[in-house]
């Protein structure tokens, strides 16, 4: 009889196939080879047929997990595991390609697309002059082909929700310029003909420019409806992000957090105000006191050119402290890149980290932060940047890096079985990142100079923060769930999160947009933080910390019931970056 892995394993290539059969760009960020120059085929008859070969995948599927479920032992709880999250994987795939078709509703499905089938290609600079000839053919080939996906998809699109359009319209410039520029300009770099590059790039933009004709007709036409509902927008939670919560459960727990994360930061505002306001009365008015106080941390912005040399000195920090603080092992420095976000891909969030392909875990990660756009004015830029203050920009560090982001996500394209290196549930990524800064926090960063910012201005923008991934977990449910209004939600996020005019629309924006999403961040902390306290409770004083934080990051990018199920199992801990004794 084949081993439970084994049989996981074998169901996890059958999706492997499937995508290569169906989105060859998938396949390319994935680490697939061979399909580098193509792009997936959005006409009907090839939709029904990828639908189909999901629908068999799923059912064959839920079968192996019924028959998994009976079989006691830590192999079948991996193997159950694995595919527990190849369900939720095909589940959602299927949701958008049928329940919610994201062709039909929403333009930057195809947008996306586009953009990451040159940029996968483009942003790699690992392996041979002759690998990086390679993926600039192969991205030429995609480019010139582009026009034909954009007409299928115009065929598609029946309707446009106002908030997707409004990014949708942004995130056209950018595209022109990866196609226009970049792609020639990649040529230009290897020292090649720039004429097969710079050919592709006006077919690919012609498309472009047909297809924004269509959006601005579509602009004019009714919006379709971005909100969810509460049965679409549960189906999100569960089966997109990997949370157990529901709704009622998040905005119960949001609000007890933002009441209570308040209280710290009226304390902290407090303790800070001689020190930033030097004989001025402390303020007894809270709200006053800590807008106040965010205004001058806001102050402390660096010039218009500086902000990504501030950008790596704040992740240099993140590690120095992660490693002295040794909550958990550290993946090589030269793995991480820090990159400015390029304009095709900016639009809703500011900073991310993408992974390594999970077929070419080599790569390492990036760490990809907005840069003032060129053409904004001095007081745009001035604005941006007082939103990314030194101490913002360790808190983000920490996030997205070390001992956040880009820790796990390397821990995971690391680990041996396929299905945990290509399979990852929001919650758990989101919820590490959001759970280990509070471990930072608590540990003191920035006390004791080990940052070039005052402890204060850290603390006092965690806290902040705190309060912002709360609020957006209510206004994601308030308005896909629920009848928020967007200035309802814009108001909850400056009075409850302190967040500026300008800022809080774009965070009701990106709710609107990016469904779920934003509930990830709170939801994932919370969820594990409730499974380390039922770890304190069960190992009661040999509970160890370092050893809890590598027993998390033994198993991928899972949901939070298998993480505790494997953790109750005493599943084995996994140190690829261990430091040798």
């Amino acid at each position: 009889m084949e081993q439970p892995e084994a049989t996981a394993e074998r169901l996890v290539l059958r999706y492997l196939d499937v995508v290569a059969r169906h989105e060859p760009v998938e396949a390319t960020r994935i680490g697939l080879q061979g399909l580098d120059g193509e792009l997936p085929d959005l006409d009907p008859a090839a939709l029904a047929a990828r639908s189909r070969d999901l629908a068999v995948l799923a059912a064959e599927v839920a079968g192996t997990r019924a028959e998994l479920a009976a079989l006691p032992g830590p192999a079948a709880r991996e193997a159950s595991g694995d595919l527990d999250l190849l369900a939720a994987e095909l589940e959602f795939r299927r949701y958008q390609l049928d329940v919610r078709p994201r062709l039909l509703l929403d333009p930057l499905a195809v947008l996306d697309t586009v953009a990451a089938a040159v940029h996968e290609l483009l942003a790699w600079d690992d392996g041979t002059d002759e690998d990086r000839c390679r993926r600039l053919e192969a991205a030429s080939q995609r480019a010139r082909r582009v026009p034909v996906l954009l007409e299928q998809a115009s065929g598609l699109l029946a309707t446009a929700p106002a908030p997707h359009l409004e990014v949708a319209l942004q995130r056209l410039p950018g595209l022109l310029t990866l196609v226009r520029d970049v792609l020639p300009a990649c040529a230009e770099d290897l020292g090649v003909d720039v004429s097969p590059a710079r050919d592709a790039g006006e077919v690919a933009a012609e498309g472009l420019e047909a297809f924004a004709a269509l959006l601005d007709e579509l602009g004019d036409d009714q919006p379709g409806e971005w909100r969810l509902g509460p049965e679409q927008h549960a189906t999100v939670l569960r089966a997109a992000l990997g949370t157990v919560m529901d709704p009622t459960q998040i905005e119960d727990r949001a609000r007890t957090w933002i009441a209570g994360v308040r209280e710290r930061l009226a304390e902290e505002t407090g303790a800070g105000w001689e020190q930033r306001f030097p004989g001025v009365p402390l303020e007894r008015d809270v709200d006053r006191r800590i807008r106040l106080s965010l205004q001058a941390i806001a102050d402390t912005a660096v010039a218009r050119g500086a902000l990504l040399d501030e950008a790596c000195r704040s992740i240099a920090e993140a590690r120095a402290f992660a490693d002295e603080v040794a909550l958990v092992d550290l993946p090589p420095p030269e793995r991480l890149r820090v990159r400015e976000v390029p304009p095709y891909l900016r639009g809703l969030a500011v900073a991310f980290v993408t992974p390594p392909p999970p077929l070419r875990p080599a790569t390492g990660c990036t760490y990809y932060l907005s840069p003032v756009p060129a053409e904004w004015t001095d007081e745009q830029a001035r604005r941006f940047l007082r939103a990314f203050s030194p101490a913002a920009l360790r808190s983000l560090a920490i996030h997205e890096g070390y001992p956040g982001h880009v820790v796990q996500l390397e821990h995971a394209a690391l680990h041996p079985r396929l299905a945990r290196r290509l399979l990852a549930r929001p919650v758990f990524a989101e919820g590490w990142a959001v759970y280990i800064e509070r471990e930072v926090f608590a540990a003191g960063f920035a006390s004791d100079g080990s940052s070039a910012v005052s402890a204060g201005d850290y603390r006092t923008i965690h806290l902040r923060n705190e309060l912002r991934i709360a609020s957006a977990a209510l206004i994601d449910i308030g308005l896909h769930a629920g009848e928020l209004a967007d200035e309802d939600a814009v108001q909850l996020l400056r009075s409850a999160a302190f967040q500026e005019p300008a800022e809080a629309r774009a965070t009701v924006l990106r709710a609107q947009v990016t469904s779920g999403q934003l509930s990830s961040y709170f939801v994932g902390g919370e969820e594990l933080t409730d499974l380390r306290a039922e770890a304190e409770r069960r190992e009661g004083p040999h509970f160890d910390l370092e050893r809890f934080h590598q027993r998390l990051l033994s198993h991928g990018t899972p949901s939070v019931p298998l993480l505790a199920a494997a953790l109750a199992d005493d599943a084995p801990v996994r140190r690829p970056f261990a430091t040798p004794a």
